[in-house]
């Protein structure tokens, strides 16, 4: 699996009542849905270049069975997403010994400043998800775990657009009642990589 993609999300953080208040009513409505679990592991240079360009490395391994390698570039109108699906020995070299499989995302690292050995696995996050799938939109739950923090976030990805899918979070926290902070989301990769720089 080689792609390159347009990604729209919107996000928010839930507090563990809020979150599992909303899982529960989702999985009375679909009793056949299952939880995935995903280890995320964040690169970066030692003075975080990729997060200054905006950009997050990451090798996602899912339910222990498949692992892709993606970077994500951030855009005022979606992200754009670039993903090299890896075999378990390309996982396994890439996040132990920091050697990158070749793909797309080896190519537009390669067109950075910085040359491959500079990029080195920086922290982990581990994620339970549930993926709701509907006609334009993915709702997900995330349960995360970093170091010794545990958060939670709801996640819309929308098939049209930015603004539908800053429409589709607000229509979900009017129907949760979300209360909503006034403080700026922070994505994953950052709040690990934060809490990874902080704890060293």
């Amino acid at each position: 699996m080689n792609k390159s993609n347009k990604e729209y999300e919107a996000r928010i953080m839930l507090d563990e009542e809020r979150y599992f208040f909303i899982v529960t009513y989702y999985m009375n409505l679909y009793p056949n849905k299952h939880f995935l679990q995903n280890a995320n592991f964040y690169f970066d240079t030692d003075d975080l270049y990729l997060r200054s360009q905006h950009m997050t490395l990451r090798v996602r391994v899912i339910n222990d069975v498949k692992s892709e390698l993606t970077l994500k570039i951030k855009g005022e109108d979606g992200d754009e997403e670039i993903n090299d699906g890896l075999t378990p020995r390309e996982s396994d070299l890439l996040v132990n010994e920091g050697i990158f499989p070749y793909g797309q995302v080896r190519n537009r690292l390669m067109l950075l400043p910085y040359s491959l050995d500079k990029y080195h696995k920086i922290t982990a996050l581990y994620n339970r998800r549930l993926e709701i799938e509907f006609d334009d939109h993915l709702l997900v739950l995330d349960k995360n775990t970093y170091g010794d923090m545990l958060d939670y976030n709801l996640e819309i990805e929308s098939k049209i657009g930015i603004k539908h899918a800053k429409d589709m979070l607000k229509s979900y926290i009017e129907k949760f009642n979300i209360p909503v902070s006034k403080e700026k989301y922070v994505g994953k990769a950052r709040r690990a990589i934060d809490a990874a720089i902080k704890n060293n």
